[in-house]
């Protein structure tokens, strides 16, 4: 039964072919970055500068490189913080280009770095202490399953590729921009693989966290807030109902004030007329 499982398994599931068909691209996107810029055909606004671009595969090539190896074996753990280091990194520095010049480009580069970051420390992070002592099994993101997590570099990576295939006017351009996207299917396949072994293994796989208790807590915040607000603009509603009240009670009180106030004029004046009416009849009389 072995035998016949080995013969048939296809080279996508074999983590040993995986690594070496990664290194081998690494080495492929190496090379030609320099060649091209040796001959100066390599456009610098595409992939930015020359010696970070090869950095980082560089860096990833040796780790790569130390997974063959014994030494790479006994220190996994420790190799696969180094590379969630480095892509926190690059995540990073792809925000600050986003930040700088905003385009499909670089976003695009940001959300492929950044779903790599997310990948990595749900996935490596497994099988450690730092797994139970961050409490990553209550991490929204373990709500996305390994195969959509995966998928969704395959889809970034390609619509990435079609933007650098328009953007670019050169054969070199061409070339690593493919090379590029061809790494980073493979990068994302060895990830799947070995979470698929985790999975297997049912190591930490049972995680409680999801974004829905987000949304609540978003929702919840949403309705406190709008009650405050609402509060507030129906006090501010009744002072200004009960000013506008009392200024309509000292109008009405003022006009009542002076319609008395008139009142009691007319009143007086009357009364002084008729007592000189009167005593203008008592005058004739007594003539």
């Amino acid at each position: 039964m072995e035998k016949v499982q080995k013969k048939s398994e296809v080279w996508y599931d074999n983590p040993s072919t995986i690594i070496n068909c990664i290194i081998a691209v690494i080495i492929a996107i190496v090379v030609c970055s320099q060649s091209y810029t040796y001959r100066g055909d390599l456009s610098l606004t595409l992939f930015g500068s020359v010696i970070n671009h090869n950095s980082i595969y560089l860096l990833i090539l040796v780790y790569f490189i130390l997974l063959k190896l014994s030494v790479g074996r006994k220190y996994f753990n420790y190799f696969n913080v180094f590379l969630m280091f480095l892509y926190c990194i690059s995540s990073v520095t792809s925000l600050l280009t986003m930040v700088q010049s905003f385009s499909l480009n670089t976003l695009l580069s940001f959300v492929l770095d950044f779903i790599f970051l997310i990948y990595l420390i749900h996935t490596f992070l497994r099988d450690t202490r730092v797994w139970k002592e961050l409490k990553l099994y209550h991490s929204p993101f373990n709500e996305f399953t390994n195969e959509i997590s995966f998928y969704s570099i395959i889809v970034v990576s390609i619509f990435l590729l079609a933007v650098n295939l328009i953007s670019t006017v050169v054969i070199s351009g061409v070339i690593l921009s493919t090379l590029d996207t061809v790494f980073e299917v493979l990068f994302g396949r060895y990830i799947f693989l070995y979470r698929s072994y985790l999975d297997s293994l049912n190591i930490d796989a049972v995680n409680d966290g999801n974004f829905d208790s987000i949304k609540d807590e978003i929702k919840q915040t949403v309705d406190e807030t709008h009650d405050k607000i609402k509060t507030t603009i129906e006090n501010v509603d009744l002072d200004d109902a009960v000013q506008n009240v009392k200024d309509k009670v000292n109008e009405v009180s003022q006009e009542v004030s002076d319609f008395l106030t008139d009142g009691k004029e007319v009143k007086e004046k009357k009364t002084i007329t008729k007592k000189k009416n009167i005593k203008k009849s008592n005058d004739k009389g007594d003539e």
